[in-house]
């Protein structure tokens, strides 16, 4: 079998666009929820973002990759930060921007990032990481045109988080590497419109900040919503069910913080200069996890 894997990041690419402009006639429920900030999904969306506070305490220049409808950029203009929205599609940022809901934007391939190094205090990718057939080349552009830091938030590799599968998974491997398979149901997912969904950990991180020599990495997990169907919360004003999902929020934050079950999903931020020292105080604050890494003796 001959694997033509330029094909494939060509298609993928290729469906994320289609994808994208299939849903045009969407836009009024795409951009809903950010003309109407009361609504619930506008909310549920905000409570991710609140992880970035410490990163907003005086105003940076920003890039948002993936950011279809602008909801990253416009959140961020209103606390003061300038901000370049992107994605691999503009069919709902050139709206948005029409609308006023966004300052500015761009049609981005993440693998390749027409600026140079160092040109926007923080890039950041918010749940899209997944999206790209070549993740990691995506993050190693998000890193090189990041002065401050690059910052992904994204599902975590729940293997990394649960010994008991691992061990497991070890022990079923010896007669057969596919029987994980019967347990852990989404170890190999894929999602609509065509792409494998990519699981982060802390690990993979760290080697790809020792590889490049930065020193310091920092995380916090978070859970995000999941199975719910946007149309279902695109309702303003709805008390009851905003009260709902705080409590299965509450709940869930419980559980992760007693160690039961991982968070569903983790915020990595890699930085490429030292942050200053109100910023690692915010960021302690908020609980993240602050990692110094060693120098490489040989460089």
């Amino acid at each position: 079998m001959e694997i033509k894997s330029e094909d494939g990041i060509a298609k993928s690419h290729e469906a994320h666009e289609v994808h994208m402009k299939n849903l045009i006639g969407e836009k009024d429920a795409r951009l809903f929820h950010i003309k109407n900030q009361d609504c619930v999904l506008y909310k549920v969306n905000v409570r991710t973002l609140l992880i970035l506070e410490p990163f907003w305490s005086k105003p940076n220049t920003w890039l948002t990759i993936a950011d279809y409808n602008g909801l990253e950029a416009n959140f961020l203009a209103n606390k003061s930060q300038k901000v370049l929205a992107s994605d691999i599609s503009d069919v709902f940022l050139a709206d948005a921007k029409s609308e006023g809901l966004i300052e500015n934007y761009q049609k981005i391939n993440v693998e390749h990032i027409d600026y140079p190094d160092n040109s926007f205090d923080y890039v950041s990718c918010r749940e899209a990481f997944h999206h790209f057939p070549r993740a990691y080349l995506g993050l190693y552009e998000m890193m090189r045109v990041s002065k401050k830091a690059a910052i992904i938030i994204e599902p975590i590799d729940i293997l990394t988080k649960m010994p008991l599968l691992l061990l497991v998974k070890n022990i079923l491997d010896r007669f057969n590497p596919l029987l994980i398979n019967k347990l852990w149901k989404n170890r190999f997912s894929f999602e609509k419109v065509g792409n494998y969904v990519f699981k982060i950990s802390e690990r993979e991180i760290e080697k790809m900040a020792m590889g490049i020599g930065l020193r310091l990495i920092a995380f916090k997990g978070i859970n995000i919503l999941t199975n719910c169907k946007e149309n279902s919360i695109v309702v303003p004003h709805d008390r009851k069910l905003l009260r709902e999902i705080q409590q299965k929020f509450r709940f869930q934050d419980f559980l992760c913080r007693t160690r039961i079950i991982p968070y569903n999903n983790i915020c990595c931020v890699i930085f490429k200069e030292y942050p200053d020292a109100f910023t690692v105080r915010k960021m302690r604050e908020q609980g993240y996890k602050i990692i110094e890494l060693p120098a490489n003796p040989y460089l």
